[in-house]
C-alpha cells in the first residue's frame, strides 16, 4: 500500500502513515463470488435420503433384536 499524501510504501493493514501522518483508508474485504446461499434445508431428495436410512437402521435393529 502507498501513501496516497507522500507516496511512501506502507505494511498493509497500517491505519497511518508514520511519514506524513495522514490516516489510511483500509477497504472492507470483499466477500467471495462464487458462495451461493441456500436457505433449503429439508430438501425434498433429503427427506426421503434420511426416511431410507432410518428405515433399513429400524429394519437391522429389528432382526438383531427381536427376531433371533
Amino acid at each position: 500500500m502507498i501513501c496516497p499524501k507522500c507516496g511512501t510504501e506502507l505494511r498493509d493493514g497500517v491505519l497511518m502513515c508514520p511519514i506524513c501522518g495522514t490516516k489510511q483508508e483500509v477497504p472492507p474485504p470483499v466477500p467471495p463470488k462464487n458462495i451461493q446461499n441456500n436457505p433449503k434445508i429439508f430438501t425434498k431428495t433429503r427427506v426421503i435420503s434420511v426416511i431410507i436410512v432410518a428405515a433399513f437402521i429400524i429394519i437391522g435393529l429389528c432382526k438383531v433384536f427381536v427376531f433371533k
